[in-house]
């Protein structure tokens, strides 16, 4: 996708996205590139006009608490291997929040012609809900195998909204806010879940 529509996806996110704390963001492993909207960089502690245009995967990394990194990475790179869904929590931090918990959840596609991988998923801050819940203070990962109804809809909600990015015509915009609002409620119910 070029760098032109990556911003203009951004700019059509609903504003209940950015203020609920969940952000979305799409990574091309063959540019080394990773756009995401202004939540996903105020969590990493990145300009968002940089972020919006795209910035490489190693900005994002140099945001993971450094206990957590080298799971993290390890987790990844066998999701980026094989392609697929995942879930993750960790750590970030940055000078203006300090250490914040998130919940990524994302899918990573291999295009068998060109070996390319893309990845795209949404990040919520969970860090209330670690807070409040007094939940385990490591990072934990997994691949989606028996999923659940919601990580089923995870899956179907970024498929639907990579559908709407390779679509054409005047009922594009209509259907990313759409596509948007649906990622906005399923990162708001895994925020929820996450709490038990």
């Amino acid at each position: 996708m070029p760098h032109q529509s990556r911003r203009y996806w951004l700019e059509l996110l609903p504003d209940a996205l950015t203020a609920s704390q969940v952000g979305i963001w799409e990574t091309d492993f063959g540019s080394d590139r990773t756009v995401a909207d202004a939540t996903t960089a105020a969590l990493f502690g990145l300009d968002p006009m940089q972020a919006a245009i795209g910035l490489p995967l190693s900005a994002y990394a140099e945001a993971i608490f450094p206990a957590d990194r080298e799971e993290f990475f390890t987790n990844i790179g066998r999701v980026f291997e094989h392609g697929g869904s995942f879930v993750v929590e960790y750590r970030v931090c940055s000078a203006a929040n300090g250490v914040r918990w998130v919940l990524a959840r994302g899918h990573y596609e291999r295009d068998d012609n060109t070996g390319n991988v893309i990845g795209r998923g949404i990040v919520v801050d969970i860090t209330e809900s670690k807070l409040n819940w007094q939940a385990e203070n490591h990072a934990f990962f997994f691949l989606q195998k028996n999923e659940s109804p919601l990580d089923r809809l995870a899956t179907c909600a970024l498929q639907a909204r990579h559908a709407v990015d390779k679509m054409a015509g005047h009922d594009r915009t209509a259907l990313r806010v759409a596509a948007d609002a649906l990622l906005w409620a399923v990162g708001r119910a895994l925020a929820k879940r996450s709490r038990f």
